[in-house]
């Protein structure tokens, strides 16, 4: 992680260091992006460097940790403006996500950019913090079960990661195919009642 050094920096030095990284990771793949490519976009010298960040790998951490923290308060917001249903989130996440148009989140293109560069890297396990099959408690405390069959914590992380699962789909198609978004989000919805009601008939 950043030395103390880093976050003593201007805000505009900071900025720039960082947009500068993802200017390089957006270009190449993770093993190649180059330190003097950053530090040259970034109108630092080496030494600044390190005097910021142990190597790159400490850099890219540092990176994953921020888009962690920033995913989590984007669907924890989510799930606040649908009361808690977490039916319902992965829909209004996807309006919110992309349009017509493609992405409108920038953090999330960058993502998906880096995921399109680095095939193969395990970006579920990267992006999860702790656990990758555990939800942080804040996430938990605003999952509305009430209605729910069970509400102990394995069971909400399961129904989680079921709901979030097609999510990652439908953003990932609509990229591939923007004319066919609308279609993808009625999928999506189907899904979710799926996911919401079981496949079973209440008997089976």
């Amino acid at each position: 992680m950043p030395t103390s050094t880093f976050f003593r920096l201007p805000e505009e030095k900071r900025r720039r260091l960082l947009d500068a990284t993802w200017e390089e990771i957006t270009r190449v793949s993770l093993a190649d992006a180059s330190i003097n490519q950053i530090i040259h976009g970034a109108a630092i010298s080496r030494g600044s460097f390190y005097q910021y960040f142990a190597d790159k790998d400490d850099l890219m951490a540092y990176l994953i940790h921020q888009m962690q923290n920033y995913f989590s308060h984007r669907l924890k917001d989510v799930l606040t403006q649908v009361g808690g249903d977490l039916f319902q989130m992965p829909l209004l996440a996807f309006d919110q996500f992309i349009n017509r148009d493609g992405i409108t989140d920038s953090v999330l293109a960058r993502l998906i950019r880096v995921v399109q560069l680095n095939p193969g890297v395990d970006f579920h396990r990267t992006m999860c913090s702790g656990r990758p099959d555990q939800l942080q408690p804040e996430m938990l405390a605003r999952i509305d079960t009430r209605n729910w069959r069970r509400s102990e914590e394995a069971f909400v992380n399961d129904v989680f990661f079921l709901c979030v699962s097609p999510l990652a789909f439908a953003i990932m198609e609509s990229l591939r195919e923007p004319e066919h978004r609308a279609r993808q989000r009625d999928i999506l919805a189907r899904r979710l009642e799926i996911i919401r009601c079981g496949a079973l008939k209440p008997d089976a």
